[in-house]
């Protein structure tokens, strides 16, 4: 039986002499492995479709549970994530994410903020932290942990620093943290582990923002340096806690980012 999907290729492995093993996050089917016979051949017109980072249109061979790729056509390469080597580096963690994180369900939202997420690494119109650290607390919050950065979970102030409890994904200004350190009681008690990161007022913005925006706007703020900075540790400490593991592929962009 054929089945058309389109989909972002996540992983690819090769296979005997010519062949291609890819793993794409389609928008029909979730993530998927597929067999591409001869796509590592020099005519194939499958090549181009088939390498990492490629949005394409495939049309597979399902057989029980094993699928083929007769037909691919590229949609988007995203060919100029390679110009900077923290640009590809970035690219490889939002697909590790997504491989790790994904399933057989799709989640067209999660599709896209990747896409977008690739796109705006082409267009080197944004750092590389402000987009990791946007798809980071935006792909949390896709994947059911959203956290309330709105206002402080005690007193309900919205503005002035404050301190990002992030297992308990709630806010508290530091007046409401203080007086809880000083009656010796540990905030929200229910966890074995308390995470703590500090955020500024420009930083909890940054968090609410990428969090509530439209996915085509997701970028669409600015704030300083050290802003960016609180809001690039607690977008990653955030993801990195909630799923509980860590990526060889954020290691890597951390050792080269600029």
């Amino acid at each position: 039986m054929n089945i058309e999907v389109k989909g972002l290729v996540l992983r690819t492995i090769d296979y005997k002499e010519s062949d291609r093993l890819i793993t794409i996050y389609t928008e029909e089917r979730g993530i998927v492995t597929a067999l591409a016979r001869g796509a590592r051949g020099l005519k194939s017109r499958k090549m181009s479709a088939t390498m990492q980072f490629c949005y394409s249109s495939f049309v597979l061979d399902e057989r029980g549970d094993k699928l083929s790729v007769k037909e691919a056509s590229l949609i988007e390469s995203f060919y100029s994530i390679r110009h900077t080597i923290d640009g590809l580096a970035l690219a490889g963690y939002i697909v590790e994410v997504l491989y790790e994180c994904g399933t057989t369900e799709p989640d067209t939202e999660l599709l896209r903020l990747a896409l977008n997420s690739l796109y705006a690494i082409t267009t080197e119109r944004y750092t590389t932290a402000k987009i990791k650290a946007a798809f980071e607390i935006r792909c949390a919050s896709l994947l059911g942990f959203m956290p309330d950065v709105i206002s402080c979970v005690e007193c309900g102030k919205e503005d002035g620093d404050f301190i990002f409890d992030i297992m308990a994904g709630s806010v508290q200004c530091y007046h409401c943290h203080q007086k809880a350190q000083g009656e010796h009681r540990v905030l929200h008690a229910e966890h074995e582990a308390s995470v703590i990161t500090i955020l500024s007022d420009g930083a909890k913005m940054a968090l609410g923002y990428c969090i509530l925006a439209p996915l085509q706007k997701l970028l669409a703020f600015n704030i300083s340096d050290e802003d960016m900075h609180l809001f690039s540790k607690a977008s990653e400490s955030y993801l990195l806690n909630h799923l509980e593991r860590g990526f060889n592929s954020l290691d890597f962009y951390n050792e080269v980012k600029h």
